[in-house]
């Protein structure tokens, strides 16, 4: 799979966390929010980290110089 991809969960009780998971590479990944916007939020960062490394990896980006 080499674009990552997810789905957030929305809680079937009120007081549950939203559950916000994510596919990358053949893992999966799991985080929890209290709220949908920080759910959308975390999906997101996630995405965008994720095709950064994979960009990175296939020589499309340049590492930062430290």
């Amino acid at each position: 799979m080499n674009d990552a991809t997810g789905a957030i969960y929305v809680p079937p009780k009120s007081g549950l966390p939203f559950l916000v998971v994510t596919f990358e590479g053949g893992g999966i990944r799991t985080q929890t929010a209290t709220s949908r916007s920080e759910a959308r939020a975390l999906l997101a960062k996630q995405t965008r980290s994720v095709r950064s490394a994979e960009k990175l990896a296939d020589g499309e980006l340049k590492p930062a110089k430290q």
